[in-house]
């Protein structure tokens, strides 16, 4: 089999830097670009989105494959930044799709979007046919990537994959929920406070197996919209619970009922389809939150 020529934009994010390294691993061609060197692949390109060095990026390399990992990934800052939020991923998208409409058109495109297009469901779990309705400028503008990808695969037959993350979680990740509960309980707080009131819920994934559901729809060229997620949901009170313990924390709980806006009540996917395809996430949520711990009270994420 030839070696597969793979481009990942966001090269110096959380899941990008991750995904690189991945790839890297397994043999593939992997060419970074973002706003990062980085030591274990040999082509990173420092270039911050929309720019067109990525034109030339295309015509050179003529990918196999186009992974789109950048972009904002805030839901609070989008709401105070919106018009910001919506030139960063959809300005992007678009910039992106289009350059490789004319220059590399025959590669696969593999967008990250987010469950954040879903808002707060109906029921759970949630299907990738259930009906969208974000509740955050960010699900809004991943929904706007979502429709402008499906305009490139109807009208000039990109082939296209999008994956809807749930809470991606994994060593690296220096914001969102297990982060900053992270940083209130090994803070010097007797008592912390949580947003809601516990019983709210998440569906998380570990970054290792977002990494090898990627790899998977390469390598069997797999196309469609997927639900990323372990199916199983966790509450808020619970996932508190297992950090408290890998911290070895004792700062006491106060949930303080009051909720952040953007953010659903309720998580919990239904991951049928990609299962079709034999994706099984390996990493449980005690695992991985173990590992992620170890990471943190290791003080690289200072």
């Amino acid at each position: 089999m030839n070696r597969q020529t793979v481009i990942i934009t966001g090269v110096g994010g959380f899941l990008g830097y991750h995904l690189a390294n991945y790839l890297d691993n397994l043999g593939y061609n992997v060419i970074g670009v973002g706003r990062i060197k980085m030591r274990t692949i040999n082509e990173v390109y420092n270039v911050s989105l929309p720019d067109q060095k990525l034109v030339d990026i295309l015509k050179i390399a003529q990918p196999d494959v186009v992974i789109h990992c950048a972009g904002s990934s805030s839901v609070p800052d989008s709401i105070i930044e919106p018009y910001y939020d919506f030139q960063k991923n959809v300005d992007v998208c678009g910039f992106i799709l289009e350059s490789i409409r004319k220059y590399s058109r025959s590669c696969q495109f593999i967008y990250l979007s987010s469950a954040a297009v879903y808002g707060n469901p109906a029921s759970i779990p949630i299907k990738e046919s259930d009906r969208c309705q974000p509740i955050s400028p960010y699900g809004y503008h991943k929904l706007m990537c979502e429709m402008l990808i499906k305009e490139y695969q109807e009208i000039y037959n990109l082939q296209s994959t999008i994956f809807r993350i749930f809470s991606a979680y994994g060593e690296g990740l220096k914001k969102q929920v297990v982060y900053d509960l992270c940083q209130k309980l090994t803070s010097q707080d007797k008592v912390i406070e949580v947003y809601g009131n516990g019983s709210e819920s998440r569906d998380f994934i570990h970054v290792s197996d977002i990494c090898r559901a990627i790899e998977l729809v390469i390598k069997k060229e797999i196309t469609g919209t997927f639900n990323l997620a372990t199916s199983e949901e966790v509450s808020i009170s619970t996932l508190v619970t297992l950090l408290k313990t890998y911290l070895r924390s004792s700062a006491d709980i106060q949930y303080i009922g009051k909720t952040r806006k953007g953010d659903p009540s309720q998580w919990k996917a239904d991951t049928t389809k990609l299962k079709d395809y034999g994706f099984k996430p390996r990493m449980t949520l005690e695992q991985g939150l173990k590992k992620y711990c170890k990471w943190y009270l290791g003080g690289t994420h200072i």
